[in-house]
Protein backbone atom coordinates (compact mmCIF):
# COMPACT_ATOMS: atom_id res chain seq x y z
CA UNK A 1 0.00 0.00 0.00
CA UNK A 2 2.78 2.56 1.19
CA UNK A 3 5.00 1.76 -2.18
CA UNK A 4 1.83 2.38 -4.52
CA UNK A 5 -0.88 4.65 -2.93
CA UNK A 6 -0.30 8.23 -1.23
CA UNK A 7 -2.56 8.56 1.64
CA UNK A 8 -2.10 12.08 1.44
CA UNK A 9 -2.95 12.09 -2.26
CA UNK A 10 -5.86 10.21 -1.76
CA UNK A 11 -7.33 12.03 1.49
CA UNK A 12 -6.73 15.29 -0.51
CA UNK A 13 -8.27 14.88 -3.60
CA UNK A 14 -11.22 13.43 -1.20
CA UNK A 15 -10.79 9.42 -2.24
CA UNK A 16 -10.39 8.52 1.53
CA UNK A 17 -12.60 10.82 3.50
CA UNK A 18 -12.02 11.49 7.50
CA UNK A 19 -13.42 7.92 8.78
CA UNK A 20 -9.80 6.20 6.69
CA UNK A 21 -7.02 6.42 8.99
CA UNK A 22 -3.65 6.73 7.72
CA UNK A 23 -2.67 2.94 9.32
CA UNK A 24 -6.00 1.11 8.33
CA UNK A 25 -4.33 -0.32 5.05
CA UNK A 26 -7.41 -2.95 4.81
CA UNK A 27 -10.34 0.00 4.79
CA UNK A 28 -7.68 1.91 2.36
CA UNK A 29 -7.47 -1.37 0.15
CA UNK A 30 -11.18 -2.24 0.09
CA UNK A 31 -11.90 1.27 -1.63
CA UNK A 32 -9.47 1.41 -3.81
CA UNK A 33 -10.37 -2.72 -4.68
CA UNK A 34 -13.96 -1.18 -5.57
CA UNK A 35 -13.01 1.61 -7.95
CA UNK A 36 -10.74 -0.61 -9.49
CA UNK A 37 -12.72 -3.71 -9.92
CA UNK A 38 -10.04 -5.98 -7.99
CA UNK A 39 -10.39 -8.99 -5.69
CA UNK A 40 -7.54 -8.18 -3.80
CA UNK A 41 -4.86 -5.04 -3.68
CA UNK A 42 -2.18 -7.57 -5.29
CA UNK A 43 -4.06 -7.02 -8.96
CA UNK A 44 -2.55 -3.41 -8.94
CA UNK A 45 0.17 -2.85 -11.54
CA UNK A 46 -0.23 -6.44 -12.48
CA UNK A 47 -1.19 -6.10 -16.20
CA UNK A 48 0.01 -3.64 -18.76
CA UNK A 49 -1.11 -0.46 -19.47
CA UNK A 50 -1.67 1.03 -22.68
CA UNK A 51 -2.72 5.05 -22.96
CA UNK A 52 -2.91 7.88 -25.06
CA UNK A 53 -1.67 10.88 -23.23
CA UNK A 54 -2.14 14.25 -24.07
CA UNK A 55 0.64 16.98 -23.05
CA UNK A 56 -0.30 20.27 -22.99
CA UNK A 57 1.93 22.46 -25.35
CA UNK A 58 2.90 25.71 -22.93
CA UNK A 59 3.68 27.63 -26.01
CA UNK A 60 -0.02 27.41 -27.85
CA UNK A 61 -2.22 29.47 -26.81
CA UNK A 62 -5.35 27.19 -26.48
CA UNK A 63 -2.70 24.62 -24.11
CA UNK A 64 -3.08 22.09 -27.29
CA UNK A 65 -0.78 21.18 -29.85
CA UNK A 66 1.97 18.45 -31.01
CA UNK A 67 4.53 19.06 -27.80
CA UNK A 68 5.32 15.85 -26.57
CA UNK A 69 8.10 15.64 -24.22
CA UNK A 70 11.45 13.72 -24.68
CA UNK A 71 12.89 10.19 -22.92
CA UNK A 72 15.34 8.04 -23.83
CA UNK A 73 14.67 4.65 -25.63
CA UNK A 74 15.47 1.02 -24.92
CA UNK A 75 18.39 1.27 -27.41
CA UNK A 76 19.50 4.62 -25.01
CA UNK A 77 18.40 7.61 -27.97
CA UNK A 78 16.72 10.71 -27.00
CA UNK A 79 13.48 10.66 -28.70
CA UNK A 80 9.17 12.17 -28.31
CA UNK A 81 7.29 10.16 -26.15
CA UNK A 82 5.40 7.79 -28.40
CA UNK A 83 1.91 8.35 -29.18
CA UNK A 84 0.64 6.09 -27.30
CA UNK A 85 2.88 5.27 -23.49
CA UNK A 86 3.11 1.46 -22.70
CA UNK A 87 3.16 1.13 -18.82
CA UNK A 88 4.33 -1.88 -17.73
CA UNK A 89 3.57 -4.48 -14.69
CA UNK A 90 5.80 -5.15 -12.28
CA UNK A 91 5.45 -8.54 -13.10
CA UNK A 92 7.17 -7.76 -16.18
CA UNK A 93 9.57 -5.42 -14.87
Amino acid sequence: MLENFSYDGLREMKFFDKTVKRKDYKKQAELLCKFFGYKTIFEYGTKEVRAHITFADPDCPFGIGTYRPLHVDKEGELKPEPFVTVIPSWLDK
